[in-house]
């Protein structure tokens, strides 16, 4: 399996992906007045649908039904939905995929509600299966999932925060869909508990992995930005402290400039530009690169040890792919 692009990461499942489509479309189309605007505007805007993807590779195997598993699946890409929009409403963030969000046409209300709704729907469609432990997984992750924005917000302009807080967070935040992801998909195949956790990790490393590869973008100024839809340096007008960021403070000029910066009620455009132009003579950046391709090789260490061709082949596909994308900041 060889990636050449966005569009193609999950060719090789493009068949389980449209299922997955129709299924969230017609979970949106039942919803009435304003929830079912916000869950068409949000859970149907786009997006490479990573983490339903991680699922049905995981549960690939002689006995894969797709009928049987799209609640799961779907369960998946809702609750990563749901965070997204509770994301937007801490980070007072105007766009989501280049559409406004949901507090920014409503309020912050209606937002916490369409959110609240589809946490919920995750688990009556996950009480499907009749199995205690997938409940219990991914009410594992929603939890590490609210935990990691407490910790964020808890840690926002703390200049002394370490790798390893920092670490602890996203693990927290983003790692916690992505290791559920994989580990749902062993459960649902039958496999054993020894290959479950074997891609359990491989979920976490990559998760570690994803979100530095986002750090290294919020201060990103060239042509991959301009299609994202967000900010140069959302995170630092934020006041989070993402990997670059940590390396970067170990300076004194540099700890110093951002600290000024911190203190100010509104953060300019000069400002940015500033930071970003020291961040980039500090060689963090390049020390962030680096942890990113150690989390990155060690996802694709377990990726090729994991048993059955479809799964070790397609975990290896998402690595190179993660790698290719990397390269590119």
């Amino acid at each position: 399996m060889k990636v050449n692009s966005k569009k193609n990461i999950f060719a090789f499942i493009r068949d389980d992906l449209r299922r997955l489509e129709e299924y969230l479309a017609r979970f949106s189309k039942g919803l009435d007045g304003i929830l079912e605007e916000t869950v068409k505007n949000t859970l149907m805007a786009g997006g490479k649908r990573i983490r339903p993807g991680l699922f049905f590779i995981c549960s690939k195997g002689e006995n894969f039904n797709i009928d049987f598993l799209l609640p799961a699946a779907a369960s998946i890409e809702i609750v990563h939905t749901a965070s997204l929009i509770h994301d937007d409403i801490i980070d007072k963030s105007m766009l989501r995929r280049g559409k406004k969000t949901i507090h920014n046409i409503y309020d912050n209300n209606t937002a916490r509600f369409v959110g609240d709704y589809l946490f919920t729907h995750t688990f009556y469609l996950l009480n499907k299966y009749k199995n205690p432990r997938i409940l219990e997984e991914m009410s594992l992750a929603a939890q590490n999932l609210v935990r990691g924005e407490f910790d964020q917000i808890k840690t926002k302009k703390l200049l002394t925060q370490g790798e390893s807080v920092y670490l602890k967070k996203i693990i927290e935040k983003t790692s916690s869909l992505f290791k559920v992801s994989c580990v749902l998909g062993g459960i649902l195949s039958d496999l054993p508990e020894n290959e479950i956790k074997d891609m359990q990790r491989f979920g976490e490393y990559l998760g570690i992995s994803f979100q530095i590869n986002d750090d290294l973008l919020d201060i990103d100024n060239g042509k991959i930005k301009n299609s994202i839809g967000k900010p140069t340096g959302n995170d630092i007008r934020q006041g989070n402290i993402t990997l670059p960021l940590i390396y970067a403070l170990k300076g004194r000029k540099f700890r110093n400039r951002i600290r000024s910066i911190f203190e100010k009620e509104v953060i300019s455009e000069e400002d940015m530009k500033q930071v970003l132009a020291m961040l980039s003579v500090t060689g963090a950046i390049d020390k962030a690169r680096q942890r990113l391709s150690h989390y990155l090789s060690e996802a694709r260490k377990i990726a090729c040890s994991i048993k059955g061709k479809e799964r070790r082949e397609g975990l290896v596909t998402i690595c190179d792919y993660f790698r290719q994308e990397a390269g590119r900041i």
